[in-house]
């Protein structure tokens, strides 16, 4: 027993129990030297009795408490009083504890103070845990006020009859007042905030109870929102909402489409509607009330099978549970009995719908009452996909990211948009490992500012690689996480999968170069009509008139004069018509490949002999210089199309005494034919756009033949139809040459 304890007069006894006492016992002399220490305090710090005693407790000092906290703790117990708080000391191996310490003066001898005698708990578990909860607060707190999609939290009005009357708004971040345009949401109710938004009692109480999604369009807001809800704790909702005005407004032409599908749905002779897992109604169209004999309101809510006859409900519900993801649909014929006690026939196709998680989470089911109509088929079904709340429910992934760039935290949502297999696999990852090399050095940046405190928060598009490779855009908003100290020492990252966005972005450019396509295609069509078509009309009517009103008074030269250019016409306007039909059979989608193997002397023949009489009467020599033995694989009907009329314009455009040379050979595994005339040749501005029906016009041959350009367009069609393609050069004054390059079937 040390000798300063036994002149207090504290046994041997007593000793012992403060050696086995769970606090940590240090007894000084008046000048602050350590005397004694019990066995607690050797199992914390690590000192042996004899390595401590004679030493004074500033060995303990981590340099955390200031002077002034030590001058006070002297001044309360060198007064003789006693001293209550906190300590933060190392241990002799280093190690921090957090101690709650009480001090007394022990007085001796009639109340001279002879020493100090110090008892402490250790805290350190409880300080930890308290700063790990306010850090845990503050992250939460930050991922709510600068989540980009509306929150707030709401608790049920209850009537004077204890039912469901509203939800009123507990707490809200800063993006739903900014959605709804509206300051200070919390005190309101849901119904004044969103007033159009159709929260009538079944859809509170339907979100009061499950998981429920919904979207809304607020006339007094101009805005389209989409809802998402989800119960937590006792009696309160979480509703997460998101302006998707400018996604609709982008997607425009598949708005309308969709206006359509709804306004189809509603009107549709078909009974549609959908169910959960229990078979309670979420949506009735008007064809089903009109059947069953009930309102909308009196449906909903309701078990669907509770309007079944008892012979057919396990028939259906067991068709219906036999649904999976891999197998998603049932169809089956099934009799029920109206309100009004008539028997009618149903043909019921039954769809699983999925979650982004791939599980089933509504059923949506297409009725048709075959009874007077058995032909009608109504097969247009969406499947909405549905994105998880924050954290673990977010519609967007979150993700953590630490100073080394290093993911810390990541949900669900996250790691199913980059294709990993767990949050653990994708947090071996940093934040640029998933990031497309274009916006690496952007994203860096960025980042680099956050934590360096320039900014406090960016916004940006950029690209994403998933785990196999594929790409994909992302909105990204990116804030900063302070710690206790204020400083930076984390980001969180909500990230938003935008591809159909641009997907659809990308297709609206597409569809409106097909439609500045069409209408010039269309210009070209009525100038056709207008003009070529009419005009050769004119010529037959015109010397056919002549001949029936004055055949007597003409000579036999001037009849076949008039007969001739009679023919000369009706050919024309032949050709034209024949080139016409096939032209609106190719905007029709009705070109059909029907591909054989020929020899393509047998084309060139036909055409050769064809327009033998028009060279001759042009003076022109026509050269057949193909190969004999030469076989293709394509459709000999275009194909022939093409020659018929390349040498013919080849002739047309001529003058007399010219030639025409048509050749074929094989050139790097493909068949080439040429055909070459001495003609007049094509400018340069006009050869640039001679296969486009838009932009090339008409043109008169040497002999004043009439043409439309539509041969031409054809003609490339049907080759690059086959497989081949066609290029043409030509020297005004020189002549043309066409070229045709078809694959070339070894075969």
């Amino acid at each position: 027993m040390p000798y300063d304890l036994r002149c207090m007069g504290i046994s041997e006894e007593i000793m012992r129990a403060l050696d086995y006492s769970s606090d940590i016992v240090v007894y000084t002399t008046v000048r602050g030297t350590i005397k004694y220490v019990n066995q607690r305090f050797v199992e914390k710090y690590g000192y042996t009795q004899r390595e401590i005693k004679g030493k004074n407790p500033s060995v303990l000092n981590t340099g955390y408490h200031d002077v002034e906290f030590y001058e006070n703790l002297w001044n309360t117990i060198s007064h003789g009083e006693t001293w209550n708080g906190v300590f933060r000391n190392k241990t002799k191996d280093g190690r921090l504890i957090w101690e709650k310490a009480c001090i007394n003066p022990v007085k001796y001898n009639g109340g001279e103070i002879v020493g100090y005698l110090a008892v402490k708990s250790d805290i350190t578990k409880e300080i930890e845990m308290d700063a790990q909860h306010m850090e845990e607060h503050l992250f939460m707190e930050e991922l709510f006020a600068n989540a980009p999609v509306g929150i707030a939290i709401c608790e049920p009005i209850l009537d004077d009859n204890k039912e469901l009357k509203d939800l009123l708004v507990i707490k809200a971040n800063p993006t739903a007042g900014s959605i709804v345009g509206r300051l200070g949401l919390v005190g309101l109710t849901l119904n004044v905030i969103l007033p159009g938004a159709n929260t009538n009692k079944q859809r509170l109480k339907m979100m009061l109870q499950r998981k429920f999604s919904f979207e809304a369009h607020l006339e007094e807001l101009g805005k389209h929102l989409r809802f998402r809800s989800f119960p937590f704790g006792q009696d309160h909702l979480c509703v997460f909402f998101y302006d998707v005005s400018h996604y609709k407004s982008t997607i425009s032409a598949l708005a309308t489409s969709e206006e359509r599908y709804f306004k189809l749905v509603e009107d549709a002779p078909a009974l549609i509607s959908r169910f959960d897992a229990d078979g309670l109604l979420s949506y009735v169209n008007n064809q089903y009330c009109k059947v069953y004999g009930a309102d909308q309101d009196e449906l909903l809510g309701q078990n669907f099978l509770s309007r079944i006859p008892d012979n057919e409900r396990d028939k259906v519900w067991n068709a219906i549970q036999k649904l999976t993801p891999e197998q998603a649909f049932s169809e089956l014929e099934y009799r029920i009995e109206t309100d009004s006690g008539e028997t009618r026939w149903l043909h019921r196709l039954d769809r699983a719908l999925l979650d982004a998680d791939g599980k089933i989470f509504e059923y949506q089911s297409v009725g048709m009452d075959f009874t007077s109509i058995k032909r009608t088929e109504e097969a247009l079904i969406r499947n909405r996909n549905h994105l998880d709340a924050i954290v673990n429910n977010s519609i967007v992934g979150i993700a953590v990211v630490d100073p080394d760039g290093q993911f810390s935290m990541v949900n669900s949502r996250m790691v199913e948009m980059f294709g990993y297999l767990s949050k653990d696999d994708l947090c071996t990852k940093t934040y640029l490992d998933v990031t497309h090399p274009t916006f690496v050095e952007a994203s860096r940046e960025k980042v680099n500012q956050l934590f360096k405190g320039e900014i406090d928060q960016y916004n940006m598009e950029e690209q994403y690689l998933r785990k196999n490779g594929e790409v994909f855009w992302g909105d990204i908003r990116v804030s900063t996480l302070r710690g206790t100290d204020g400083k930076v020492n984390q980001v969180v990252g909500m990230l938003t999968d935008i591809s159909k966005r641009k997907l659809y972005e990308q297709e609206l450019t597409k569809s409106e170069a097909k439609l500045k396509e069409l209408n010039s295609t269309k210009d070209k069509l009525f100038s056709i009509i207008a003009h070529d078509v009419k005009n050769p009309f004119n010529a037959i009517l015109g010397f056919s008139t002549l001949l029936r009103n004055n055949l007597e008074h003409y000579t036999e030269e001037q009849i076949k004069d008039f007969v001739g250019r009679i023919l000369s016409a009706s050919e024309n306007v032949y050709k034209l018509l024949d080139d016409l039909l096939i032209w609106a059979k190719s905007q029709l989608g009705q070109m059909q490949v029907n591909s054989q193997y020929f020899r393509l002397i047998s084309l060139f023949a036909e055409s050769f002999e064809s327009f033998g009489p028009l060279a001759e009467n042009k003076n022109i020599e026509l050269i057949d210089d193909v190969d004999s033995k030469l076989v293709v694989y394509a459709d000999v009907d275009m194909l022939r199309f093409v020659v018929r009329n390349l040498i013919h314009n080849a002739i047309k455009f001529t003058k007399d005494g010219g030639k025409v040379e048509c050749k074929s050979n094989v050139l790097n595994e493909e068949v080439v034919l040429s055909v070459k005339d001495t003609g007049i040749g094509i400018r340069p501005e006009r050869l640039k756009v001679i296969f486009d029906v838009g932009e090339f016009m008409a043109t008169s041959g040497t002999s004043d033949e009439k043409g439309t350009g539509l041969g031409l367009h054809l003609a490339k069609e049907m080759i690059e139809t086959n497989g081949g393609r066609i290029e043409v050069k030509s020297e005004v004054g020189i002549g043309t040459e066409f070229l045709i390059y078809l694959p070339l079937n070894k075969e």
